[in-house]
């Protein structure tokens, strides 16, 4: 008899269970000390522009990752450090291609002389 209300009990008392835990369960907080960089919302048209953005960015995350190396031991930090400045050069090297892929991808802006008219060519030679 009991184990008959152990077996009718015990499905709901696991359901409640579960329910309360997952109420308590919290995402991480976001650190919403810090708002977005100006630059995320300026434009940047011009090839220059682009690159000097992507040179920005890759100098923030440069600093931002030499700041978490500070925490580390020495070895450790030695080789975060070293970590943060080959992903800075891959990621120069990675804004430099972008810069070139764009400025190919642009229309040349040289400006051209109209073409004259044929029937402007035809009243000179007579």
């Amino acid at each position: 008899m009991n184990n008959k209300l152990l077996a009718s009990t015990l499905p709901a008392f696991l359901a409640a269970l579960t329910m309360l835990c997952a109420g308590t369960t919290h995402a991480a907080e976001e650190d919403v000390s810090q708002s977005d960089p100006p630059r995320w919302y300026q434009e940047d048209n011009s090839p220059q522009q682009r690159l000097d953005n992507l040179n920005k960015e890759t100098a923030a995350a440069y600093a931002q990752a030499k700041k978490e190396c500070l925490k580390l031991k020495r070895k450790e930090a030695a080789a975060c450090r070293q970590q943060a400045a080959e992903a800075r050069k891959q990621d120069t090297a990675r804004a430099l291609r972008i810069f070139n892929d764009y400025k190919a991808a642009q229309p040349e802006t040289t400006p051209t002389k109209p073409a004259a008219h044929s029937h402007s060519r035809k009243r000179a030679a007579r």
